[in-house]
């Protein structure tokens, strides 16, 4: 499972290489776009897009154009299939507090019910 910086630098990966066979990203691009809510260092975001490849959601090779690096970034079946994971990851989050409402308010009545009940008898 993806932490939030690894999910934040895929999804904009996903989207830049979604419908291609391969994609460039510059380290640049990736961190202007985490940049309000996620800081890092360049070799800290060279260690998050190598945890990606490691876990099969990207092929990336690092390139060099004109003295700056660049990914060249193609999905794999793993990171093809990103956006359905997230959508099922999304709904499994839902009906898990779906399921936690529904038991405080089951456990709400069960409460009520029986001080009711209890003092009602004495």
């Amino acid at each position: 499972m993806l932490n939030r910086t690894e999910a934040k630098i895929m999804d904009y990966i996903y989207e830049k290489a979604r419908g291609k066979k391969s994609a460039l990203v510059t380290p640049k691009e990736l961190l202007n776009h985490l940049m309000p809510k996620i800081e890092l260092t360049a070799k800290q975001l060279d260690a998050h897009v190598k945890n990606l490849a490691l876990d099969s959601y990207i092929d990336v090779q690092i390139s060099d154009n004109k003295g700056h690096s660049v990914y060249v970034v193609s999905l794999k079946l793993k990171g093809e299939a990103y956006e359905r994971e997230k959508e099922e990851r999304r709904k499994k989050l839902m009906r898990s507090v779906g399921w936690k409402i529904l038991l405080a308010v089951v456990g709400a009545s069960v409460t009520f019910i029986v001080t009711n009940f209890i003092f009602n008898w004495l």
